[in-house]
């Protein structure tokens, strides 16, 4: 059995808590880069850019926002 076959094996046998303190030690001695948690689906649904609503609204800014002359 290779050297990478036997960590793989200690893996798969560790429990959650103990992967995940094995992986932030092997980050930190290894310098690897940390994965990102997955963001909610949600996040950004409401940024696809400048709609409508945002020109209606510089138009109404631009014309005073309804102040009298």
């Amino acid at each position: 059995m290779t050297t990478k076959e036997q960590l793989h094996q200690l893996v798969d046998e560790l429990e959650p808590a103990q992967a995940e303190n094995l992986l932030r030690l092997a980050v930190d001695v290894y310098d690897l880069p940390r994965q990102r948690r997955p963001r909610p689906e949600f996040i950004g649904m409401g940024a696809s850019g400048r709609g409508d609503l945002a020109r209606r609204a510089e138009e109404i800014l631009a014309e005073g926002l309804g102040r009298r002359e």
